[in-house]
């Protein structure tokens, strides 16, 4: 039978915490100059404290534990109850340890009449532990409705990622589709290399069973994305590329830079002359950065522009799911350039799991 951390977390406490109360009761009996016991008799005296107190707490523990998984009602029957139990435990720790004191140094069993009042020394002792318990259980609570709600946030986040994915597809098929449309009656050969195209570009698409993949995959799906624009525009369309290296197996959101290549292309037809350039950078320094240039203006977002709209929020929302307060993104015009950029700090940490 497996025992849970918090199992063994009770134990510990109650032997630790009876092996501290043994110890001081030893040390004071030692130090008491009106006590006149010999130390073999103040050992024993304390071992018999040692035992029967530890074996009244784990009775104690036991029936807590048994309240803990009754209902509300039964709760607060034994909150009002909790403090006779604790003076009835203090009372059953007092009889064991008479008697064990007296089994122990050979003594007749002998209870005074003080007897129910000895018992009250027990009782701080026996609150302390009940505070013990319940400090302990009360931790593995929050601890294990942290984890669950962890648990459940993650679920509702892939979840969402998910959709968003799903978001994203049928905007780039439609896309594809009409090129391929525009061109089957000018050049079949063309045609059939756009097909290929588009073929590897959904390969990847439709083989990801995760949420993430490698820089390079992901990057290779936007260059058949770009071929396939290429064929279309001509001499209009020039793309090229500055990517490190080292980051091509590191591991990132999938489809989360082609909305942008996407936007690139659609909105910086209408705005820059021809031709239309693009241009993909991804450098990693102490921050990965990934930013998509095209020449022509910032088109500012109205009822006309869902799909830079959608494109951009679906790149934030992802980012702000994958890597909550570790990116930036940015879509601004330097020089002759429409930047979008994407910012992503501590990202060996993040992203090379």
């Amino acid at each position: 039978m497996k025992i849970s951390k918090e199992t063994y977390f009770l134990v510990g406490a109650k032997f630790g915490g009876m092996l501290f109360y043994f110890f001081i009761i030893i040390l004071v009996s030692l130090i008491n100059p009106n006590n006149q016991s010999s130390v073999s008799s103040i050992l024993m005296s304390g071992l018999a404290r040692f035992i029967s107190g530890y074996i009244t707490i784990s009775i104690l523990y036991l029936i807590l534990n048994f309240k803990t998984n009754k209902n509300q009602a039964s709760h607060k029957i034994f909150t009002f109850l909790l403090l006779p139990i604790c003076y009835i435990t203090a009372v059953v720790w007092f009889i064991f340890y008479v008697s064990l004191n007296n089994l122990f140094q050979s003594e007749p069993l002998f209870f005074s009449t003080l007897f129910f009042v000895k018992a009250f020394n027990f009782l701080f002792i026996v609150i302390s532990f009940v505070g013990l318990y319940y400090l302990i259980k009360h931790w593995f609570d929050l601890k294990k409705q942290k984890e669950m709600t962890q648990v459940a946030n993650n679920l509702a986040n892939e979840a969402q990622l998910q959709m968003l994915r799903y978001q994203i597809n049928p905007h780039f098929l439609f896309n594809a589709l009409n090129t391929i449309r525009s061109m089957v009656e000018e050049d079949k050969t063309v045609a059939r290399n756009m097909i290929t195209e588009l073929s590897n570009f959904f390969r990847y698409s439709l083989s990801q069973n995760g949420t993430t993949d490698t820089f390079e995959n992901e990057i290779n799906a936007i260059r058949n994305y770009l071929e396939i624009q290429k064929i279309r525009f001509e001499e209009k369309l020039e793309v090229s590329y500055d990517i490190d290296k080292e980051i091509y197996q590191i591991k990132i959101p999938f489809f989360i830079i082609l909305p942008l290549v996407e936007n690139a292309i659609k909105f910086g037809l209408q705005s820059s002359q021809s031709p239309l350039r693009i241009k993909i950078v991804a450098k990693a320094n102490s921050h990965l950065e990934i930013s998509v240039h095209n020449t022509g203006s910032i088109i500012e977002g109205d009822n006309n522009n869902e799909g830079t709209k959608t494109g951009i929020e679906n790149t934030k929302k992802r980012l702000s799911l994958y890597f909550p307060d570790n990116y930036t993104f940015k879509l601004f015009k330097k020089d002759s350039w429409v930047i979008s950029q994407i910012i992503i700090s501590d990202y060996k940490k993040l992203l090379a799991e």
